[in-house]
């Protein structure tokens, strides 16, 4: 057996790399370390997921606020299930490929409601408990998924049966979205205010949710009295911190490295010498502590902030993407891609450091940061616009990590850390401040809220001055010219 035959038959899943990614297989053992696995096609194919979750957020926030949070969420989850069905038995690369577009608009439209679901359910003092949740779930499903793949790494058909069961979380989705009620804000904001009434009892096990009701109630009113589209407002003047923060925080989300390491992992530790069992097996590991320090976000987020854990994963990410590259440019032979053992144990321990970093910042921070900063009009439409940004650098990273990491080699890291340098001085709670203290920004919201203020003062005025009964005339003589008699 020749060295090329003898690379081949050390890669995990060699039926999946051979029937789908052949020019991989076959070039992999003839390229050095850093461009073993730098192939556009399979680069798609990781990515092609993020790009199709940009439209199904997009769908996402029309059929949230039209049909309501929970047939979203169900509606998400049948998606990711037709897409899982499709690529299980696939021949062709397109058939996957198809199957990871129709997967991602199950995924888009998941993530941008499912935060959005959790904050509208959770009572106020625990809503960043509840919040993050969402993430410390996904961390459980990704552990799982790791696992499923290291167990079946042998057999042939393996594969198939790893893809075929992404099937099963969706189709538990859906069952528990058809179990758990609508939001009581939902409701309330469509007119049901009985039955969100009913649910808010429900769901905090007390008679008395009148105090709450209200503020829901004065929400969905404020909601209702504006005709402008959410989309169009969320980019008016009025909105443009909460714009403003949404937009940072998704962004930096993706610019902390975290999915050049989630998403290539295996690869990344193939490279650097690992044989197959090692990589796969370091990938479980770096799984397990992605889930166990998510735990620290759930327990903490609502007594220490989330500011203070956004800063504190900036600065010890940092220095994990610094010692990565530090470690990989001085011991990693570039032809081979040997690593000392030694060395090879403290890449994955820094690895794991990295991972706890984002697990407890800047992985639920922002989702559960913009999930709370939007009013009720232009709260699904800001959680989808949040969703759509992290979407596109996803995709963007997804389908530029391997090329990056051929090109820059370990300046990759160098690259993400001078990123994380940049984000841990932002200052989240103070942007709406800011804006308004700003020379420019702050003249332009101050003459909009005067123009705001001086049209409800009008109203207001309209309607003491008009005879009793006849306000809706009023409102037909604006319309048409003259009241209907």
């Amino acid at each position: 057996m020749n060295r090329k035959q003898q690379e081949i038959s050390k890669k995990a899943y060699p039926d999946f790399q051979r029937r789908f990614f052949p020019q991989v297989l076959e070039a992999h053992a003839d390229k050095d370390a850093f461009c073993k696995y730098n192939d556009p096609l399979l680069q798609l194919f990781v990515s092609v997921l993020f790009l199709a979750g940009i439209v199904g957020a997009f769908l996402g926030s029309f059929t949230a606020k039209q049909w309501g949070r929970r047939p979203t969420m169900m509606l998400g989850g049948l998606c990711f299930l037709i897409g899982a069905v499709l690529m299980a038995p696939a021949v062709h690369v397109a058939m996957l490929i198809i199957g990871r577009v129709v997967m991602g608009l199950g995924v888009g439209i998941c993530v941008m409601c499912g935060p959005l679901f959790l904050s509208e359910l959770a009572p106020y003092h625990l809503r960043g408990a509840f919040n993050t949740q969402f993430q410390l779930f996904i961390t459980i499903g990704i552990l799982v998924a790791q696992c499923i793949n290291y167990g079946n790494q042998n057999y042939e058909w393996g594969w198939r049966l790893n893809l075929g069961l992404a099937g099963l979380p969706a189709a538990l989705l859906m069952v528990g979205a058809a179990l758990v009620p609508e939001t009581p804000a939902h409701l309330v904001e469509v007119g049901r205010e009985e039955q969100g009434r009913q649910v808010l009892r429900r769901i905090r096990g007390a008679e008395d949710v009148e105090v709450e009701l209200q503020d829901i109630k004065d929400a969905a009113v404020a909601a209702r009295s504006t005709k402008v589209n959410p989309w169009r407002a969320i980019f008016s003047r009025k909105f443009t911190p909460q714009l403003v923060t949404i937009v940072a925080l998704q962004v930096f989300n993706q610019l902390d490295g975290i999915n050049s390491i989630m998403f290539y992992a295996p690869q990344l530790f193939d490279a650097m010498g690992s044989g197959r069992r090692e990589a796969l097996m370091t990938h479980v590991i770096i799984g397990a502590v992605n889930v166990a320090t998510t735990f620290v976000a759930v327990f903490t987020v609502d007594s220490l902030g989330r500011t203070f854990w956004m800063v504190e994963a900036s600065a010890h990410m940092m220095a994990c993407e610094v010692i990565m590259g530090v470690l990989i440019a001085l011991k990693m032979d570039p032809v081979t891609g040997a690593i000392p053992k030694d060395i090879t144990v403290g890449l994955i321990v820094v690895v794991c450091v990295f991972i706890a970093g984002h697990a407890w910042g800047w992985g639920p921070m922002p989702w559960l940061v913009c999930s709370e900063v939007q009013p009720m009009h232009t709260r699904a439409a800001g959680t989808a616009l949040a969703t759509i940004v992290n979407f596109i650098l996803t995709f963007i990273i997804g389908q530029c990590f391997l090329s990056m990491l051929c090109s820059m080699r370990y300046g990759v890291f160098f690259f993400f850390a001078g990123w994380l340098a940049f984000m841990g001085g932002v200052p989240i709670e103070e942007i709406e401040y800011k804006f308004r203290n700003h020379w420019a920004w702050g003249k332009l919201m101050a003459k909009h809220d005067a123009a705001q203020e001086a049209k409800v003062v009008d109203d207001i005025a309209d309607d003491l001055a008009a005879p009793r009964g006849t306000s809706s005339c009023k409102v037909d003589v604006a319309k048409k010219g003259k009241p209907e008699m």
